[in-house]
């Protein structure tokens, strides 16, 4: 069964809910002050995204990722890197990327899950990219709705 963004975009929501979203640092794209609106859509206008649907920000609302119902759209300030769904292999909170990386063993201190906010992807090419979220509750929001959202881009 193919998929319609608006149904993606209905689930997106729906999960989002469930994770009590919004919250101070993130957002349903749709209740977004019409010039927020307005700079991300034309910041992105020709990636074909789908349909827009939450974004997260980080306290000082320079880092920011934008989840779409066929694209992940992360970035600072106007600079931004962006990602089909379709194409995500794997996410790992990027502390424990780094952990796997120098080989350390993996202890309570070094794996605090509460101070988590950035999530390591890798494509099907396997190539790494940091995606930005506020730490705690959004940031285990953000890669539960990106795990929907990757399974309902399945082909």
């Amino acid at each position: 069964m193919q998929k319609t963004d608006e149904y993606i975009a209905k689930r997106l929501k729906w999960k989002a809910v469930k994770h009590s979203l919004p919250t101070k640092h993130s957002f349903l794209f749709e209740s977004l002050p019409a010039e927020n609106k307005k700079y991300y859509s034309e910041l992105f206008k020709n990636l074909n995204t789908g349909i827009p649907v939450l974004v997260f920000t980080q306290p000082k609302n320079d880092k920011w990722t934008i989840i779409t119902t066929r694209k992940i759209i992360w970035g600072e300030y106007d600079k931004f890197e962006s990602l089909l769904i379709s194409d995500i292999k794997e996410f790992r909170p990027q502390s424990l990327v780094e952990i796997s990386e120098t080989g350390k063993k993996a202890t309570r201190e070094s794996i605090r899950k509460a101070e988590w906010d950035e999530l390591t992807i890798t494509n099907l090419n396997s190539e790494k990219f940091i995606i930005p979220a506020f730490k705690g509750s959004d940031f285990f929001a953000m890669w539960s709705i990106l795990l929907m959202n990757q399974r309902l881009n399945r082909k």
